[in-house]
């Protein structure tokens, strides 16, 4: 592999990464609603768990793949490809945190 698919696995997983914070924030922002404990998160409560749900839905897979279930991977995906998923993902999660918090700032209110 080139070093073009290792950035476009990085773009593609930042982008994803950024999707997916960015939809969690605006549900946990609304389930105060109708949720208890969620009510009673403050803004800087909420963006932490924000964080930890997406890490943990973003980055399950690639890191199952590069640890665990290393031997279940395809034999073309590279750990160098891997890694730049990851990363890219991993980076993802603070834009997508402001993106939500823009989001339900500037469209919800």
């Amino acid at each position: 592999m080139d070093s073009l698919s290792s950035a476009n696995r990085f773009m593609s997983g930042f982008f994803f990464g950024t999707l997916i914070a960015a939809v969690i924030m605006v549900l946990l922002s609304n389930a105060g609603e109708f949720s208890p404990f969620m009510a009673k998160l403050h803004a800087f409560e909420q963006i932490i768990v924000t964080v930890l749900i997406a890490i943990v839905i973003v980055d399950a897979k690639p890191l199952a793949y590069k640890t665990v279930w290393r031997e279940r991977r395809c034999s073309f995906i590279l750990d160098e490809d891997l890694s730049a998923t990851l990363r890219g993902r991993t980076y993802g999660i603070p834009a997508g945190v402001i993106v939500g918090i823009l989001f339900q700032n500037y469209v919800m209110n």
